[in-house]
């Protein structure tokens, strides 16, 4: 194996502040930290995996309908010069230095112009920075800032930062903003003696409206030095922390599908929300299902599909793969999303419930996945083995019966007479029919 070769950046001479990088052998082939999206996954939904408006990153660049916003790229370049009076040629020979580096994290037959790569990664890493900054620092935003205040722009950006075809290598990006920004930044920090915000902690806040990450801030420690790109930085901070012995539970239990959410209540089943921060920490106990609020929202679809997209190249388990295989079996028609948004399991942001139904019903199509690895195998039995039991359908037909005659007979108080009304009735008309028959 070739031993690594470190380059020393000075970045400024007076105080001696240096950066240390590596420009140690490229990824050999089939360990590619950057694969692209699996061609039958693609084909279900090619938008979901397409950048909108910018391209980060070489697989995409020089797409036609991205091309516009090279020019912004530019411009947030000058401003991150302008503000933080850092050479443009010591940042390229940074970017220089990790070319062959971040090179390696991509299958090679998919980068265009290599002869481009160092400036293309140097441009879009500073734009990251720059967005993540602008974002965390409302006054760093110039006025009419396109990004922050046109809603639509922000969203597609916000897409196109989640998908797993369009990054860059957190650690190049984060190498960058801790030698040239990150001891640049007290200016903008309301006291002298706080911190400046890690590279973890902007992206964190960037991106605390996808999926379940806002509660999700007290993993970072163990999520950032995990993660080698944003997909797998949402991937990580999402994932279960019982992994290793949710595993061994998981070996030993056979896989069955569970019933949708209207079938398990009318199996007698109750549901109810908890504002747990992790999406797995789903429970059914004494009748119960429990399950974490989820906020189904525009970026759903893109941030499930990529991450799926993310474990299915066979880097980790397929935990992401499970929970959407979970939500999938208990949503099948927009009565099951209703009954969910009912006892606030889902919040809907989407639009109407049929919308949320068919995210649900289409994330899973064209996935293969080993049963071994479904984190909810056990759950799901016991919710089967729960629905056939015939004493708790029996009682749910009952309180069913009960509740359809309260609100069908008892609704009001002149329904309530009319009943006992016609019960008197029926009983003086059969002690009537009795007597006839005594007499005859």
């Amino acid at each position: 194996m070739e031993d690594q070769e470190k380059v020393v950046i000075v970045v400024d001479p007076g105080s001696e502040v240096k950066i240390s990088v590596n420009t140690s052998k490229p990824n050999p082939p089939g360990q590619v930290e950057l694969p692209r999206v699996p061609e039958k996954q693609r084909r279900k939904n090619e938008e979901a995996y397409t950048p909108r408006l910018v391209s980060i990153g070489p697989l995409h660049h020089g797409d036609a309908q991205l091309k516009a916003m090279e020019e912004y790229k530019l411009k947030y370049l000058n401003n991150f010069l302008h503000t933080f009076k850092i050479p443009l040629e010591l940042l390229a020979e940074y970017a220089h230095s990790q070319e062959k580096n971040v090179c390696g994290c991509y299958e090679d037959t998919y980068i265009r112009d290599l002869s481009k790569l160092s400036e293309v990664i140097l441009f879009d890493g500073i734009f990251i920075i720059e967005l993540f900054l602008k974002n965390y620092f409302p006054e760093m935003r110039e006025m009419g800032d396109t990004i922050f205040e046109n809603r639509w722009v922000s969203s597609d950006i916000m897409h196109d930062l989640l998908l797993l075809e369009n990054q860059l290598p957190m650690r190049f990006i984060a190498t960058m903003y801790n030698g040239f920004v990150s001891r640049k930044l007290s200016k903008f920090l309301d006291n002298d003696s706080d911190d400046p915000p890690s590279f973890d902690k902007l992206a964190f806040e960037y991106l605390k409206n996808v999926g379940n990450t806002q509660k999700l801030e007290s993993k970072m420690d163990h999520t950032f030095p995990r993660a080698r790109h944003l997909v797998e930085f949402l991937a990580v901070l999402h994932w279960p922390s019982d992994q290793k012995a949710k595993r061994e539970e998981v070996k030993k239990v056979e896989f069955g599908k569970c019933a949708t959410a209207t079938k398990l209540r009318a199996a007698g089943v109750k549901f109810s929300h908890r504002a747990e921060k992790c999406l797995f920490d789903v429970r059914f106990e004494k009748g119960e299902l429990v399950i974490p609020q989820l906020t189904v929202n525009d970026f759903t679809e893109t941030f499930y599909r990529n991450l799926i997209a993310f474990e299915q190249c066979g880097y980790h388990y397929k935990d992401i793969t499970s929970y959407v295989i979970l939500m999938d079996n208990l949503i099948d028609t927009p009565k099951d999303v209703d009954l969910l948004i009912k006892h606030k399991i889902i919040v809907n942001e989407l639009g109407s419930s049929e919308q949320v139904a068919d995210v649900f019903n289409n994330l899973y199509k064209e996935i293969v996945t080993d049963p071994k690895e479904f984190y909810f195998a056990n759950l799901c039995n016991q919710l089967n083995e729960y629905s056939r039991d015939w004493v708790h359908k029996m009682v749910t037909k009952l309180a069913v019966w009960y509740t359809m005659l309260c609100n069908d007979y008892f609704g009001s108080p002149w329904s309530i007479i009319s009943v006992i009304a016609a019960i008197i009735l029926l009983v003086l008309t059969v002690i009537q029919t009795v007597c006839s028959v005594l007499q005859v």
